[in-house]
């Protein structure tokens, strides 16, 4: 009896122990993928390590279950979500395992042993069999630990053991960091020091107009100066077709003809609040009642629908933007600008039917086809349908026009320019991409860049014109002008801020490192008014308001746990870091993209 509760209280345990080792790290892979690798039963490769389609089908669904318990609905992006993150976890598990192996890590049995006794994991302490009074009772987990089931332990084992190893390569790789009070009480410093201050800012848009225009001469100098500025990795640029699932005349057709069923009803008698609880797609009013509402307060086809009837009266279909209403007027009260209506709505929301969506379906799928025998882009042109371009982008980055579509950009990276893909299913349209371009990591050319460098000068030439005009100012201050005529005499204005801190936002600077350490280095001046400075936005010239210094006291009380706490967060930063860039020597291959469905 005792071993049956044991096993029936962990079996909700069980699907985490194929995915233990990942921990909380979620990343986002480079991709590859070919439909003969799927067709045997494989989803993906980490440094030639198979990822099984059977492990990644079974933690999908246990990690939708999840999801449905938290969630009314589970949406295509919380799905596709989801599989991106087991997938993500799967790889992650896969770098991490191969990784201890080849450094040596292991966990021994009597390293799990010790463990397992003096720390019960958070599993086993929610099992009811472990509680006392609905608390974990550690002399019940201690009886069964000293009387093993085996197929418990064996269970436990293969969760807590990926865990120990985990921590232990985390030890391993952060193993030879340190910090020193001097950093701690920078830090520190850093996060209790506050300023305030007033400004008067020239902004740079103000000069645009006289930075003029920028030479051929410049630009390439430029260009030859800073190369790394210009340097990408490896891109792609695609051309696409959208089939976007928009309803059809028929579809808009078919929900008026509801509508108007419902308006006959309503008219008939039957309650309008009972009609709307039970059609109405409007979720934020259940029983359609709008409350009272002036002119202006709803889209135009509503209102003036609403505004002509008398109160108690029933509208024909109306449309709008959000679908189609049948409308009833529940009061009217005012006189002329300020009349009032108090209305409720019964709301059919008009969306592609099925039937029109396997249509849009079969029209992309038929293209795809075509395209394999006959050139894609004179093939959209003759059919009638809207060839766009993407620009160039890279792994990872959105791709203009698309947006974030990884089947679409590990389709691109893995075929050459003239492929033309199978329909590519998204929650807006249909897809069918060709591959327009290919570019391997290099240095994007000066004609390329040239808009941006110009840009960039002309910015520079106006911020400097701004700083010009407030090169006097400071010895106008010290000369005794206050602070407001001097912006007078610019015809600017004096601004300032609330107290901030050195990585507090400031309006409108936002965490300009430039503004900061400008307010920052006046406070320990000495002096009640800066140099005239560059900033994001232009230049500023400050004058000090407050100023709180850091309290070395508090620092002395906080001392130790600040050092806990600072060698923690540069563990965990040298970590990521590692593991990062163990990401990108990685060669990971994605199949999933071959699945029906997936994307």
């Amino acid at each position: 009896m005792v071993m049956r509760a044991m096993r029936a209280g962990i079996k909700p345990i069980m699907w985490i122990v194929v995915a233990a080792f990942v921990g909380t790290i979620i990343f986002a892979w480079g991709m590859q993928f070919t439909s003969r690798q799927v067709a045997r039963g494989i989803v993906g490769k980490v440094n030639g390590v198979e990822l099984k389609l059977d492990d990644y089908s079974m933690l999908y669904q246990n990690a939708l279950a999840q999801e449905q318990d938290q969630k009314k609905e589970v949406t295509d992006e919380d799905a596709s979500r989801l599989r991106d993150d087991v997938f993500n976890q799967m790889v992650g598990s896969t770098l991490l395992r191969q990784v201890t192996d080849k450094v040596g890590l292991r966990i021994s049995s009597r390293e799990l042993a010790e463990h397992l006794r003096r720390f019960p994991p958070q599993e086993i302490r929610s099992i009811e069999y472990f509680q006392t009074n609905g608390q974990f009772d550690y002399s019940k987990y201690l009886q069964a630990y000293q009387n093993p089931d085996p197929q418990l332990w064996l269970q436990l084992e293969a969760l807590v053991r990926p865990r120990l190893l985990q921590q232990k390569l985390y030890e391993y790789v952060t193993s030879g960091i340190v910090v020193d009070d001097a950093e701690v009480r920078e830090l520190y410093d850093a996060a209790t020091e506050k300023v305030r201050v007033r400004y008067i800012l020239a902004p740079s848009q103000a000069f645009m107009d006289s930075a003029g225009t920028i030479d051929s001469a410049a630009i390439a100098q430029y260009y030859r100066d800073r190369q790394e500025l210009f340097r990408h990795g490896e891109r792609a640029q695609v051309a696409y077709v959208f089939f976007d699932k928009k309803p059809s005349a028929v579809d808009s057709a078919e929900v008026q003809r509801e509508a108007a069923e419902l308006s006959r009803r309503a008219r008939g008698g039957e309650d309008f609040a009972v009609l709307a609880r039970q059609y109405s797609e409007d979720a934020a009013t259940p029983d359609g009642d709008l409350g009272w509402f002036g002119h202006g307060a709803m889209v135009r086809q509503f209102e003036q629908a609403a505004f002509a009837m008398d109160s108690g009266q029933v509208s024909e279909p109306v449309l709008s933007r959000f679908g189609c209403h049948v409308i009833k007027v529940m009061g009217r009260r005012g006189i002329g600008d300020s009349v009032e209506v108090r209305a409720s709505h019964i709301l059919l929301k008009i969306a592609a039917s099925s039937g029109t969506l396997s249509d849009l379906r079969l029209q992309a799928e038929q293209l795809a086809e075509d395209a394999k025998s006959e050139e894609f882009d004179s093939l959209v042109t003759r059919r009638g349908l809207r060839l766009r371009k993407s620009g160039m982008f890279e792994r990872g980055q959105d791709i203009a026009g698309i947006g974030s579509n990884p089947a679409i950009t590990e389709f691109t990276f893995n075929n050459k320019p003239g492929t033309v893909s199978t329909v590519f299913e998204t929650p807006a349209n249909y897809t069918i991409v060709r591959v327009a371009q290919r570019d391997i990591a290099g240095v994007a050319p000066l004609s390329e860049v040239t808009g941006r460098i110009q840009s960039r000068l002309r910015g520079e030439a106006a911020q400097q014109r701004a700083y010009e005009s407030l090169a006097g100012v400071v010895d106008q201050l010290a000369a005794g002008l206050s602070f407001a005529d001097a912006a007078s005499r610019l015809g600017r204005t004096v601004d300032s801020t609330a107290p901030f801190g050195r990585f507090d936002p400031v309006d409108p600077f936002s965490d300009d490192p430039a503004f900061h350490g400008t307010a920052f280095a006046l406070a320990r001046s000495g002096k009640s008014v800066s140099p005239a400075a560059k900033v994001g936005r232009g230049a500023v010239v400050m004058q000090l308001i407050e100023h709180v210094a850091p309290d070395p006291q508090k620092y002395a009380d906080k001392r130790d746990s600040l050092m806990t706490a600072t060698m923690q967060g540069r563990q965990q930063m040298v970590f990521n870091n590692w593991f990062a860039q163990l990401k990108r020597d990685a060669d990971i291959k994605d199949y999933r993209y071959q699945i029906p469905g997936e994307y």
